[in-house]
C-alpha cells in the first residue's frame, strides 16, 4: 500500500516531495563511461500509453538530494535527444547522496525514484515513464476512503483520506486543468490541507473542490489528506458526502466513549488503537459514483477534546492517517475479501502460511527484477505490486 508521508518539502522542489521513494537501480554498461571519479545518470523517456511515440527533445531536470532529504543540493537540466535518450554526467558518485529526475509531458510532471551510485557503478540508468493524457475520469476510482472525527465545543473537525487509482493507460487531466474532485458539506469550515491550500493547489468546486496535480495512472496513484469543521451540538449530526467516483473500501473511526455512529453503508469491527486513543472503527464500501455516504453521530466524547493548531492538518490527524494505512486500512482490506468470497465460490483456504508468505516475497523480487529491466510496464509493475504487497500484509497478521 502506497504511504502518504512524504519527504520534508522544500520550496525548490514542491512536486517532488510526495512520489520519491528509495529504489534499486541498474547499471548499464550501454552508456559511454564518465570520466574517473565521475558519475553519470542517464536513461530513456518511455510512452507508457499502447500505441503512443515516446516523446523527443523534452527538458528533464536533475535534483541532488541530501542524504536526509531535507534540502535540494542542486539542480541541472538537459534536453532528451529525438528518441528520448537523455544523460547527466559528471555526478558525484558517493553512495550517500541521492538523485531524481523530473520530465514535463502535456502538462504533467513524471518523477523518478531517488537513486543512488550505492551499488557500486559509475553509470546508472533510470526509466522515466510518461503518458498521454485524457480528460475522461471513467478510469478513477477511489481505493480507500478514511474517515476520521476530532471533536472541540460547537464543533467537529472531520478528516479525509482519498487514496485515488487510474487504470487506464493515460494521465488524467480535466478539460479546466484540474483533476480529481472530492465532496464537502455545504457547512464545512476551515478547509485545511496536508499539502497545498484551497485556492492554489486545490481549487473550489460546486459540492466540494479538485486537485489541480494530474492523476497518473496507477494503484494509489494521489493521495489527498484534508480536513474540515463542521458545526455540531453534541447531540446529532447528519453527514452526506457523495463521491465523485466509485469508492472500494471505506474505514471510519470515531472516539471510543460518549460518541455513537450509525450508518446503514457500515458495519463495526471494533477498536483500534490510535496516538488519539482508542477508536471505534467502521468499515464498508462498493459505493458507486454519486451514491451518497449517510452518517449520523450522536452524543459527545467523554475525554477532553483535543486542540488542533489553526492553518493546516493536525499532525495528530497526519499521524493517524498513517496508522489508519497500516492498521484500520488493513480491516477494510480484510472485508472487502471477505464480501468478495461471500458472492463468489468458497475457496480452499491456504494451508501453509508460511509457505505463501514465501511465494508472495519470491513474486515481489521476481517482479522487481523484471520491472528494473523493462519486461513490465509501469503502471502494471505499481498495481501488481501493491496486490502482492496487500496480500503478503494480510498473511503477516496470520499466526506463522
Amino acid at each position: 500500500m502506497t504511504p502518504i508521508v512524504p519527504m520534508p518539502t522544500v520550496a525548490a522542489m514542491p512536486t517532488i516531495a510526495p512520489v520519491i521513494q528509495p529504489t534499486e537501480v541498474v547499471i548499464t554498461p550501454s552508456v559511454r563511461q564518465p570520466a574517473a571519479g565521475q558519475g553519470a545518470l542517464a536513461g530513456t523517456l518511455v510512452n507508457g500509453t499502447a500505441g503512443a511515440q515516446s516523446p523527443g527533445n523534452l527538458s528533464l531536470m536533475l535534483y541532488a538530494v541530501a542524504p536526509d532529504r531535507s534540502a535540494i543540493m542542486f539542480t541541472r537540466t538537459v534536453t532528451s535527444d529525438a528518441g528520448g535518450n537523455f544523460v547527466f554526467d559528471q555526478l558525484d558518485p558517493s553512495p550517500t547522496t541521492l538523485y531524481a529526475v523530473q520530465a514535463e509531458y502535456l502538462k504533467a510532471n513524471y518523477i523518478s525514484d531517488l537513486l543512488t551510485f550505492a551499488h557500486g557503478g559509475l553509470t546508472l540508468t533510470v526509466p522515466i515513464t510518461v503518458y498521454e493524457t485524457t480528460t475522461d475520469a471513467s478510469a478513477l476510482r477511489v481505493e480507500q476512503m478514511h474517515l476520521f472525527f476530532d471533536f472541540a465545543p460547537g464543533s467537529v473537525t472531520v478528516s479525509q483520506l482519498f487514496i485515488v487509482s487510474n487504470s487506464s493507460d493515460r494521465t488524467y487531466i480535466a478539460a479546466d486543468g484540474t483533476s480529481a474532485r472530492f465532496p464537502l458539506p455545504p457547512n464545512a469550515t476551515n478547509v485545511s490541507f496536508e499539502d497545498g491550500a484551497l485556492g492554489a493547489r486545490y481549487q473550489p468546486v460546486a459540492g466540494g473542490f479538485a486537485d489541480t496535480e494530474p492523476v497518473l495512472p496507477g494503484v494509489g496513484a494521489a493521495q489527498v489528506l484534508f480536513s474540515y469543521d463542521v458545526p455540531y451540538d453534541g447531540k446529532k449530526l447528519d453527514l452526506n458526502l457523495t463521491p465523485s467516483y466509485p469508492i472500494r473500501s471505506v474505514n471510519v473511526l470515531v472516539p471510543e466513549g460518549g460518541v455513537n455512529l450509525s450508518s446503514a453503508q457500515l458495519s463495526a469491527v471494533g477498536t483500534r488503537a490510535t496516538q488519539g486513543g482508542n477508536m471505534l472503527n467502521f468499515v464498508g464500501g462498493n459505493l458507486a459514483a454519486g451514491q451518497a455516504l449517510a452518517l449520523q453521530l450522536s452524543g459527545a466524547p467523554t475525554v477532553a477534546p483535543t486542540e488542533a493548531p489553526t492553518g493546516g492538518v493536525s499532525p495528530l490527524l497526519v499521524a493517524s492517517a498513517v496508522l489508519l494505512l497500516v492498521a484500520a486500512g488493513m480491516v477494510a482490506f480484510v472485508w472487502l475479501r471477505q464480501q468478495r468470497a461471500a458472492s463468489e465460490l468458497v475457496e480452499e483456504e491456504v494451508e501453509d502460511v508460511d509457505a505463501r508468505r514465501e511465494e508472495l516475497l519470491d513474486a515481489l523480487a521476481a517482479l522487481d527484477d523484471d520491472f528494473q529491466v523493462g519486461r513490465v510496464r509501469e503502471s502494471d509493475y505499481r498495481r501488481e505490486r501493491a496486490e502482492l504487497k496487500a496480500e503478503l500484509v494480510e498473511l503477516m497478521q496470520q499466526p506463522g
